[in-house]
């Protein structure tokens, strides 16, 4: 009985020295990350950045660390990005929104220019869009930041620790699920 009793003390006490070790952990701060340098390319840390929704509310990269990321950057004019954004909340619904966020990057609108608001709650609403986030970026924004963009939509797949993990050229509801499943795989498995 004495056994079992100094057991449940030493697990107890294991418990509660994780728990004082989990609270001491440095938090990530978006705003000095523990990274010097950032890069467009796999296996990097991507550039952060600040861009408006559709609901005018600023988001910033970075605080969305510690979840699976995927960045989509897509046109207005674009049949493969519309077809994506009418699939992708109902994909994406089937995440935690803990662990997953779905951001598009606006980069035109219909008519080639830099897309504003109205254009950004337009493309929310059309294609059903009630809880991802749509950016207005624009090409001097691609001109000035790291991204690799060769066509339209470009998917770009963040890990938890905000790594860059690859990307994607077109449209493939497949490849999207597989990548965010392996990388929610490897933060489960440790890999």
């Amino acid at each position: 009985m004495e056994r079992k009793y100094i057991i449940r003390l030493f697990i107890i006490g294991l418990l509660m020295y994780a728990v004082f070790a989990a609270s001491c952990a440095p938090k990530f701060n978006p705003d000095s990350p523990p990274w010097d340098t950032c890069y467009g390319t796999s296996g990097e840390h991507p550039c952060d950045f600040t861009l408006t929704d559709q609901n005018g509310n600023n988001v910033q990269l970075y605080d969305s660390y510690g979840k699976v990321i995927v960045l989509d950057f897509s046109t207005m004019w674009c049949g493969p990005c519309q077809q994506a954004a009418r699939e992708m909340e109902a994909v994406i619904a089937g995440y935690d929104p803990e662990e997953v966020i779905y951001m598009t990057i606006l980069i035109e609108n219909a008519f080639g220019k830099d897309p504003d608001l109205r254009d950004l709650q337009y493309w929310a609403e059309s294609n059903g869009i009630k809880e991802s986030p749509v950016l207005g970026g624009s090409r001097d924004f691609l001109n000035t930041s790291d991204w690799p963009i060769a066509a339209w939509p470009t998917f770009f797949f963040i890990d938890k620790e905000m790594v860059l993990r690859g990307s994607n050229v077109g449209y493939s509801k497949w490849v999207i699920e597989e990548s965010i499943d392996k990388l929610l795989e490897e933060v489960d498995t440790g890999t």
